[in-house]
């Protein structure tokens, strides 16, 4: 409200005019004018997010319609097999339990990596951050995966440096990030291909995780693709590899989740390095007020989506 004797003003951004007057009225309608516009750019905007958010879900239920149909068959395929033909030979029983085993634990996979990514996605993914063994913890995921490198006639090197700093971690998801680097690792590794693994102190507050090969690689944009959800390169021959394209961006967020760095490169032809950080245990006491035996859960990585353009996710 105007005082007694004065002029009555708008205000148009940092700008004063008088009520009534010709400028007045012009920057009125150019606030109107930008308010329609931003109204517009807002329902375009959001029409957007809707399309993509209905491509997401048609492209989540293809790819699940077919990544779930594949083990279950097996498993009733080959239970049905036993449970009509009664009088099969010991070794071949063996064979069909065997076959329903693996797809059983294919299918148990398959669904752990979606709630892994509805969990995170619902900013709900937690870890407990405890002290952690990192000599055991590796050697334990190096003798998981030795057999299907073995198979594929790929070399694996390990190298745990002396004299780490305590490292503070959730096993269970540390063992999950190893195991998708390395299982992505021997996936894209020809055979008499190398694969190492590396554990050193990067300072005195992160302890460094380098899993390189010297695999296929990957170009910037097969890079891009394979850091996001539901993403998958093709491999040699042309055809996607099998898995949901899930198990990269649920490595980034757990990473992200223990506080520390994830970052990525990858050269066509030439191999793929990954490597990440996670804190010491006397960078997590200091974060915890100098607590360092209680349990600590970290806040989770929602956003899978937030990766560059290019062909390198930034440490």
């Amino acid at each position: 409200m105007a005082l007694e004797g004065q002029t009555e003003m708008k205000d148009f951004g940092k700008s004063w005019f008088p009520s009534g007057s010709l400028i007045g009225e012009f920057s009125e309608q150019i606030r109107l004018s930008q308010q329609q516009e931003r109204s517009a750019v807002a329902v375009h905007t959001a029409r957007i997010e809707a399309e993509l958010a209905s491509k997401a879900k048609s492209e989540f239920i293809a790819s699940m319609s077919h990544e779930l149909r594949t083990p279950l068959n097996a498993i009733i395929g080959f239970s049905d097999m036993l449970r009509t033909q009664p009088k099969q030979p010991p070794e071949q029983v063996e064979q069909y339990a065997g076959y329903i085993h693996d797809a059983a634990q294919h299918l148990l996979q398959l669904i752990n990596e979606i709630l892994d990514v509805s969990k995170i996605q619902a900013g709900k993914l937690t870890v407990d951050l405890q002290p952690v063994s990192l000599t055991s913890l590796v050697t334990s995921c190096m003798h998981f995966i030795e057999p299907r490198a073995a198979s594929s006639g790929i070399h694996l090197h390990c190298n745990i440096h002396e004299n780490l700093p305590e490292a503070f971690a959730d096993d269970l998801r540390l063992k999950q990030v190893l195991l998708n680097l390395l299982s992505n690792a021997v996936k894209f590794t020809e055979a008499n291909g190398n694969i190492s693994v590396e554990v050193s102190a990067k300072d005195d507050k992160q302890i460094l995780f380098t899993i390189a090969d010297n695999g296929k690689g990957m170009t910037a944009q097969e890079l891009h693709m394979a850091t996001q959800p539901f993403g998958q390169v093709r491999n040699g021959h042309g055809d996607a590899n099998e898995g949901t394209g899930l198990g990269l961006p649920i490595s980034v967020a757990l990473i992200k989740a223990h506080n520390g760095k994830f970052s990525l490169e990858s050269q066509k032809g030439e191999g793929t390095v990954a490597s990440f950080t996670i804190p010491t245990r006397a960078a997590a006491a200091a974060a915890a007020g100098g607590d360092a035996g209680a349990k600590i859960t970290a806040d989770p990585f929602t956003n899978l989506e937030d990766y560059p353009e290019e062909g390198v996710v930034p440490n």
